[in-house]
């Protein structure tokens, strides 16, 4: 794999929506390349992407795991927050999914493009190349795991 640990922590700040800015309301955070400062604590990340970032910004910190499952490993992508927090939206597992803008697609649809056209071009060559793909997707609101 391209990262020297096992574990990537990538951190997405969402800006205010609509509604936190019309009740006047501020972030609480400064984000940096690979640091959020919250007040007078400073956590270092992998990655930081600010308010700023788009959905093709996340693109370049989940090919490594592509790359990284073409090599036979498993790989997983955790997204983690509070409800409203973006997780969806990122993953791309609501209606993001399905947007006209390719630019606007989240991890999900991405994913699955990238590892399609890589068995495509694999066996394109009629070599026999064989692939056995499996995901799972889950979602654990509360107490509750959804598959």
């Amino acid at each position: 794999m391209a990262s020297e640990t096992s574990v990537r922590v990538c951190v997405r700040v969402r800006p205010l929506i609509p509604k936190e800015r019309l009740e006047d309301e501020h972030l609480a955070v400064e984000t940096f390349d690979s640091q959020i400062k919250v007040a007078s604590q400073t956590f270092t990340f992998d990655h930081v992407f600010g308010l700023d970032s788009g959905q093709e910004d996340i693109w370049p910190c989940v090919t490594p795991l592509v790359d990284s499952v073409f090599e036979g490993y498993n790989a997983t992508i955790f997204a983690y927050g509070q409800t409203g927090s973006g997780k969806t939206f990122t993953m791309g597992s609501g209606n993001s999914a399905f947007v006209s803008n390719p630019d606007e697609r989240g991890i999900i649809p991405r994913v699955l493009q990238e590892m399609f056209a890589r068995i495509a071009a694999k066996t394109a060559d009629g070599r026999g190349y064989r692939t056995e793909l499996k995901l799972r997707f889950l979602e654990i609101y509360g107490e509750e795991i959804r598959d």
